[in-house]
């Protein structure tokens, strides 16, 4: 946790889609606003939060991007079928209706990472991946539209600096990490 008066960041983990999968998600979010109504996420925000952090101070950038260097998770495709409403805190989203084992790995990685170095985290007992697409959102009674498979291949998690402005939040990556493809060597194994 932060000592009082230092300088910190609102920093999240995320994965962050490419231009196409961020189209198809904005869409997805029109058609759910017209039954949900709420407040839509701006197209270039729409990402999946792997871990957040919350308040970091900015003193340790340097060592939680080398930690984030020393992960080694892999390149995974997931496709996103799922379109569901959470009413305690209102939240419209997009999921998967099977996570992804590289994912849930990566997951881990970072939380570990994190853990032995010292770093505050939401650290929930389970991992339910979603891009959320609506913010007080009133979905009550209502059938959810459907959504079209869409796949995604991730092949970079990022780190994410988050500022609340009065327009909502604005969203600036600011580190970059590939993950490794699997050898066709090790698939065969």
């Amino acid at each position: 946790m932060p000592g009082e008066g230092e300088k910190t960041a609102r920093l999240f983990f995320a994965l962050w889609p490419d231009a196409g999968v961020r189209r198809a998600l904005d869409q997805a979010g029109s058609k759910l606003h017209l039954v949900c109504g709420g407040r839509r996420m701006q197209a270039p925000n729409v990402h999946l939060t792997l871990v957040f952090l919350g308040n970091v101070a900015l003193a340790r950038l340097d060592e939680l991007r080398a930690l984030a260097g020393c992960v080694s998770g892999y390149t995974f495709a997931m496709t996103l079928d799922h379109l569901g409403w959470w009413r305690h805190n209102r939240v419209a989203w997009a999921a998967p209706q099977e996570t992804p084992e590289a994912l849930r790995g990566l997951v881990a990685l970072l939380q570990e990472g994190l853990r032995n170095a010292g770093f505050d985290f939401d650290d929930r007992p389970v991992f339910a991946p979603h891009v959320t697409l609506l913010r007080n959102a009133r979905c009550n009674e209502v059938e959810m539209p459907s959504l079209e498979p869409l796949e995604w291949t991730a092949d970079e998690f990022v780190l994410v600096k988050s500022a609340s402005t009065d327009a909502g939040a604005t969203y600036e990556v600011i580190g970059r990490w590939g993950l490794s493809k699997v050898s066709e060597e090790n698939d065969a194994l």
